[in-house]
């Protein structure tokens, strides 16, 4: 799923061809298709090409799962001879069906326009999508439960949105609005009242610019009890997670189900290099981390064996990306925690981590001087970091039974990590047992 460089494809025919522009995809739908199968979803993809299609060779169409790496690929190109004329820009092309997708889960589309220009810009258009679980099961055998019906009303400045409540069954008390708009977000909470209308709701977005698109997105709160956070954010905190790959798969996938936890349990936006593919591989890793560390509002580090395994020059095998988690990122925070230590500045905003198979002593000396926590009994303190929010206070205490050491495990995403945890466990403790042998 690596998109084709134009020089690559087509520099050896004709190297001026790779100075024309070709641009996104336009009007890109996912489409259900019926299968009797109550287990999965069957998706199959359109779009239509841009107005720069002279000089088109074909598309890509990817898959990947949110919190996963799974990514399922399609590739359709034209006869090299093919020039389109702009008429055909009103052509909807459709991808072969993708089978077989989890219910309750959400999924994002790409389709990207090929040749890939040498600069990395609007080439490529995405498209998250959650399948189908209560439409095809029932909200019973369902867990994850959307808003169906929306409506949104506009009397001069005020925008009224109204939407339907769960069923009482399920036990939803809370909700949440996210509107993005040139790359902003504005994160409301939603509170009903069930006792004057337990099937519809609704509530009015305000502060918003006057002739500008929004998209907005309703969910459920996952919540159990309602917080007192920080009434000055209006977006929620935006938390960069760096990690080492030394360790190997099991241990990347439980650092991805953790990021996967944080974000739908814990009000926060989660970064992390494995859902951004695409922008790592534009920008190069080093870059993107440096950026992401600028403009994320927290920044964790998740520690490992790995980070004190440093390649020396005459082992390097060639994995840039792999000498870079466990080298380059503990140089990079490093020197902004001593710059910040050195000024008198907060450190609150870099935190280091280790999960429960590892040791304290896999913390590196350079990220000594922050909080540090072990995961998943210190979830807590890690909310309490994030939002600014005392566990303790005077005859009360924070609780929330999803972020509670034994509480996680109850929801979907809480069991994937603990069980990803396990597993990683395991294989770190017979890699060591192979290494004695």
């Amino acid at each position: 799923c690596i998109p084709w460089p134009c020089f690559e494809l087509l520099g050896n025919e004709d190297p001026k061809i790779c100075q024309h522009y070709v641009q996104a995809p336009n009007d890109v739908k996912v489409e259900f298709l019926n299968d009797s199968n109550s287990q999965s979803d069957t998706i199959i993809v359109s779009w239509k090409p841009s107005y720069y299609i002279a000089f088109l060779r074909g598309f890509q169409v990817s898959l990947q799962a949110l919190g996963g790496t799974s990514v399922a690929c399609q590739l359709f190109l034209f006869h090299r001879n093919l020039s389109l004329p702009t008429s055909h820009a009103q052509r909807v092309y459709k991808s072969d069906p993708f089978p077989g997708l989890s219910l309750g889960s959400q999924y994002a589309v790409t389709v990207m326009a090929l040749p890939v220009p040498e600069e990395w810009e609007r080439f490529y258009r995405s498209e998250i999508f959650s399948t189908r679980c209560a439409e095809k099961n029932g909200f019973e055998q369902c867990k994850n439960w959307y808003p169906k019906h929306i409506e949104v009303q506009q009397e001069g400045s005020a925008i009224t949105v109204t939407f339907n409540l769960a069923p009482p069954n399920l036990g939803i008390r809370s909700y949440f609005s996210l509107c993005y708009t040139n790359g902003r977000k504005k994160y409301t909470d939603i509170i009903p009242d069930l006792t004057t209308n337990k099937t519809h709701h609704s509530y009015q977005l305000s502060d918003l610019q006057e002739g500008t698109n929004y998209t907005c997105e309703e969910e459920v709160g996952n919540q159990e009890e309602l917080v007192s956070l920080r009434k000055n954010r209006l977006t929620p905190p935006r938390l960069l997670i760096c990690y080492s790959s030394h360790e190997g798969p099991t241990h990347v996938k439980a650092v991805m189900q953790l990021g996967v936890f944080i974000q739908q349990h814990m009000a926060t936006q989660v970064c992390l290099d494995l859902w951004d593919s695409l922008s790592v591989a534009e920008e190069g890793s080093m870059p993107w981390h440096c950026r992401q560390i600028r403009e994320s509002d927290f920044v964790l580090v998740m520690c490992s064996r790995g980070f004190n395994q440093r390649p020396k020059p005459e082992d390097d095998d060639g994995d840039e990306d792999q000498a870079y988690s466990s080298d380059a990122i503990i140089q990079l925070i490093g020197a902004e925690v001593g710059r910040a230590k050195a000024r008198g500045q907060d450190l609150s905003k870099f935190m280091a981590a280790i999960f429960e198979y590892s040791e304290e002593t896999d913390i590196p000396t350079e990220l000594r001087l922050i909080s540090h926590y072990v995961l998943t009994s210190d979830l807590p303190l890690l909310f309490s970091h994030l939002h600014g929010v005392a566990l303790h206070r005077p005859g009360a205490y924070l609780k929330i039974d999803h972020i509670s050491e034994k509480g996680f495990a109850k929801v979907p995403a809480g069991a994937a990590l603990q069980w990803a945890i396990y597993e990683a466990g395991m294989a770190l403790e017979g890699k060591g047992q192979h290494s004695l042998e």
